[in-house]
């Protein structure tokens, strides 16, 4: 990377997990993993760097799920005296894993049958309160001449945040852009894209295009520089145009309707490459496409009281 910024790395559900630790007069660390991650991976890193936990100034999560957020109580045990941010509209997920599970994570269960568990596991961790809720606009400065500019990139969640180090040309965005699904440490797919609202989405594309960013950080996908940037970008904009036109092709092909669980299926064979015993982590992007389908008069909710299956209108 570059002096003072330093990548994490461990795994997570056959994916990379990676944290991100910026240190200049302060210490300020990017998402905590899990609930064990924090014990096995950071701290420890953290030690063989030299640097004590309680000078740890800030731990900012970037947006509310249980690889980026379970480990925030067990780090701020460690680090007491350092402050938790997340996006202002993310934060009672943030501080509440029952709150991600019921409101994020299982929001389509009753409608369509499909989400999680109904109570988190050990690793979503336990409540932790926010002190901070950041909108965008905000700058961290961690050292003369070194601020971090805090970027409002909606789409994955309603407040997700990115980190944007604009001396050293640098975005630590975790999980704002998606290409056409995340990879594995193997290289192979190994989960859908997972973005909830499609317009926010589309615009925090435009908006992280229009920034001059020389290397890219992320939460899963590989570490990516100039080019591979914009090309990154492209890709995920390709993504929801083909997404967007399957969609609507089965439901073209299909006058009687089709339910969520059906189009994700129907997502599955636009996008081979996306593992069968992952495709329904799908059900976000495609009902957030459903939405904004419904919403310009393009797709209605069947008229005979089933309110999970989907026609054109």
């Amino acid at each position: 990377m570059y002096e003072g910024a330093f990548q994490i790395q461990s795994e997570f559900g056959g994916r990379n997990l990676f944290q991100y630790l910026l240190a200049g007069d302060r210490l300020v660390l990017i998402d905590s993993g899990i609930a064990t991650t924090p014990e096995t991976t950071i701290l420890p890193y953290m030690d063989r760097l030299g640097y004590d936990p309680a000078r740890l100034s800030m731990l900012i999560t970037t947006h509310p799920d249980m690889d980026h957020q379970g480990g925030n109580a067990a780090l701020l045990r460690a680090a007491p005296q350092a402050l938790l941010a997340c996006g202002e509209a993310d934060r009672e997920l943030v501080s509440d894993p029952l709150a991600l599970y019921q409101r994020r994570y299982n929001y389509l269960r009753a409608d369509h049958g499909l989400g999680f568990e109904e109570q988190p596991p050990p690793g979503a961790g336990s409540r932790c309160r926010v002190d901070i809720g950041f909108r965008g606009g905000e700058r961290i400065a961690i050292a003369d001449g070194w601020e971090l500019e805090v970027l409002h990139v909606p789409g994955h969640s309603a407040g997700h945040l990115a980190i944007y180090d604009r001396a050293h040309g640098s975005a630590f965005v975790s999980d704002a852009i998606h290409g056409h699904g995340c990879p594995g440490i193997d290289g192979r797919m190994a989960i859908p894209v997972t973005y909830y609202r499609i317009e926010v989405y589309l615009s925090t594309l435009r908006y992280l295009d229009g920034l001059k960013i020389e290397h890219l950080y992320s939460g899963h996908w590989p570490n990516m520089r100039g080019e591979e940037v914009a090309d990154f970008i492209a890709d995920s904009r390709r993504t929801v145009d083909r997404l967007d036109r399957k969609i609507v092709r089965a439901l073209l092909g299909c006058p009687q309707g089709l339910d969520l669980k059906q189009l994700i299926a129907a997502a599955g064979e636009e996008f081979p490459e996306w593992p069968s015993d992952t495709l329904d982590l799908a059900m976000f992007a495609v009902n957030g496409h459903l939405e904004r389908l419904e919403e310009t008069g393009r797709v209605r909710i069947a008229a005979d009281g089933s309110p999970g299956r989907f026609v054109l209108a």
